[in-house]
């Protein structure tokens, strides 16, 4: 049974995260923000918490500084079926145009499957 999570462990959320994105990335699936919070079990995280978009942060700024592709690309919004505006942040900081948001986001999709594709 999961724990709220105010008591759960960060860290064991964020490694059952990474794993479901993983999962995903080998199946070139994108996942929405309210399956993946269903998905995760070891603790309850809503997908409007702002303990849930930190823990995309922390895992996305965990995979740059691996040097490899954001598993965060895998996430979207139902709506859409690409990521929030928090997603495309740097891009845009960095002067990416609006106009190019799906365009990054379809490379960064592709970049992040690639690399998951044939890895254990």
């Amino acid at each position: 049974m999961s724990r709220d999570f105010s008591v759960a462990d960060w860290a064991d959320v964020l490694d059952e995260m990474r794993a479901i994105l993983i999962f995903h990335a080998k199946q070139r699936r994108t996942v929405c923000y309210s399956d993946l919070c269903k998905l995760i079990t070891s603790a309850r995280v809503h997908h409007r918490a702002p303990h849930f978009h930190k823990l995309l942060d922390h895992l996305s700024h965990a995979d740059d500084d691996a040097g490899i592709p954001s598993l965060a690309a895998l996430v979207v919004r139902k709506d859409s079926g690409i990521p929030g505006q928090g997603y495309f942040a740097i891009f845009q900081a960095e002067g990416g145009s609006p106009d190019d948001l799906e365009a990054y986001w379809r490379g960064q999709f592709e970049a992040v499957c690639d690399y998951w594709a044939d890895r254990v």
